[in-house]
C-alpha cells in the first residue's frame, strides 16, 4: 500500500477487495466524497497491473509499477470529468489526457463535470488493442456518476462485452446518479466514512487548528481529504462563516446577495452540499431528542420544520447544477429562499 497507509479509515475495504473473487470485471467503489476512494482505485489498480504482487500490495518494483507511478502504463485507462482532474491523484493527471485533449480548443470554457459519450467511445476503442505489458487492461473511470445519458450508454456496451483481460474499476460518490443498467453489470463495495473521532484526529496530526473551528468543519459533511484540503489552502474561514450564518443565534443574519457571493468564493456545489449536510444533521439531532443539545442549531437551521423545506430546496438546487445552468443565477435563487422568513 502506497498512499492507503495515510488513511487507516480505508484499510478493511482494502483487505476486502483483497479477499474478494478477482473473476467479476467490474467493481463499483462507491462512498461519501472526500474518503479516499481515489486512491483506493489506484491502489488496486497497480495491484492488478503488477508482474508480482504481494498478498498486500503491489510490488513497487517491476516495470509495470513504474509505469503506472510514472503515468505511462499503456494499459492503465482513465476517465475523469475535466472538472475533477486538477485536484485528483497525482498518478491520474497525466493518464486522464489520453481522453481530454480531443475536447480541447482555443476558446476558455468553463471545465466540464461530465464524462462525454466521445471519451467513452475512444475508451472503447483503445481497450480492442493488443495488451502491452502484463496481460491486463485496467479502466478506471472516476467521477462515473458525471456520466451523461449517452456516454452510460456507451459504458454500458462496453461492460456487456468486454474485451478478455479487462477490468473495470468505477468511482461514485453519488451511486445512485448511475442507470440501473450500469449498477446491474458490476459488484459494488462501498467504503465506510470514518467517524467525526476517527476524522478528527486525522486532521488534528496534519494540521494545528481550533477546536471550535475544525468541530465547524466536521459539520459540513465534507470527507477528511477535502477538509484537509480546505484547512492547508486556508479557506477554511469561508466555510465556518457559511455554517455560522445557519446554526449560530447571535450571528447577524446574511442578505440572500451576501450569501450567494459566499457560497460562490467557496464554490456553489460545495456550498450547497454543506449547507444539505448541516440542515440534515439538524433533523436528525432533533429526531434523537437533542433538539436543545449544544450541537444542535439555533439559527435558520434551528426549526425541524424550517431544516426539512431547506434541505428539500437544497436537493433540488444540486440537481440543477449538473446541468448546463447559469450558477450565479441559480445561486442567488436558492440564497434568497433559504434567506427568506419561511422556506
Amino acid at each position: 500500500m502506497t498512499d492507503l497507509l495515510e488513511y487507516p479509515w480505508l484499510e478493511a475495504t482494502w483487505q476486502t477487495l483483497l479477499r474478494s473473487d478477482d473473476t467479476h470485471h467490474c467493481l463499483l467503489l462507491s462512498g461519501r466524497a472526500g474518503i479516499g476512494k481515489t486512491a483506493l482505485a489506484v491502489e488496486l489498480a497497480q495491484h492488478l497491473l503488477c508482474e508480482d504482487p504481494s498478498g498486500q500490495s503491489s510490488c513497487q518494483c517491476c516495470p509495470s509499477c513504474h509505469l503506472v507511478s510514472s503515468s505511462l502504463h499503456p494499459d492503465l485507462h482513465v476517465l475523469i470529468p475535466q472538472a475533477l482532474v486538477e485536484h485528483s491523484h497525482p498518478i491520474l493527471q497525466v493518464h486522464a489526457q489520453r481522453y481530454l485533449e480531443s475536447h480541447q480548443s482555443t476558446q476558455k470554457r468553463k471545465p466540464s463535470r461530465q464524462i462525454s459519450v466521445d471519451s467513452t467511445r475512444m475508451l472503447s476503442e483503445s481497450l480492442l488493442t493488443t495488451v502491452v505489458t502484463s496481460g491486463r487492461k485496467v479502466a478506471l473511470i472516476i467521477g462515473a456518476d458525471g456520466m451523461n445519458h449517452n456516454a452510460a450508454n456507451a459504458m454500458l456496451k462496453v461492460l456487456e462485452e468486454p474485451t478478455p483481460g479487462t477490468r473495470f474499476i468505477l468511482v461514485s460518490s453519488y451511486p445512485y446518479r448511475l442507470p440501473a443498467t450500469i449498477h446491474s453489470r458490476c459488484i459494488r463495495l462501498d467504503s465506510p466514512t470514518p467517524s467525526q473521532e476517527s476524522a478528527a484526529r486525522w486532521i488534528e496530526s496534519r494540521h494545528d487548528i481550533d477546536p471550535d473551528e475544525l468541530g465547524l468543519l466536521l459539520r459540513s459533511g465534507l470527507g477528511p481529504l477535502e477538509l484537509d484540503q480546505i484547512i492547508g489552502d486556508k479557506s477554511a474561514a469561508s466555510i465556518c462563516q457559511l455554517i455560522r450564518y445557519f446554526t449560530a443565534s447571535d450571528t447577524k443574519a446574511a442578505d440572500s446577495l451576501s450569501l450567494a457571493a459566499l457560497c460562490a468564493k467557496i464554490g456553489a456545489g460545495r456550498a450547497l452540499s454543506i449547507l444539505q449536510s448541516v440542515a440534515l444533521a439538524v433533523i436528525r439531532e432533533s429526531v434523537e431528542g437533542h433538539s436543545r443539545s449544544k450541537s444542535v442549531s439555533d439559527g435558520v437551521f434551528g426549526n425541524r420544520k424550517l431544516a426539512i423545506a431547506a434541505f428539500r430546496q437544497l436537493g433540488l438546487a444540486r440537481e440543477r447544477f449538473n446541468g448546463p445552468v447559469d450558477e450565479q443565477l441559480s445561486l442567488e435563487d436558492i440564497c434568497s429562499r433559504l434567506c427568506a422568513p419561511r422556506l
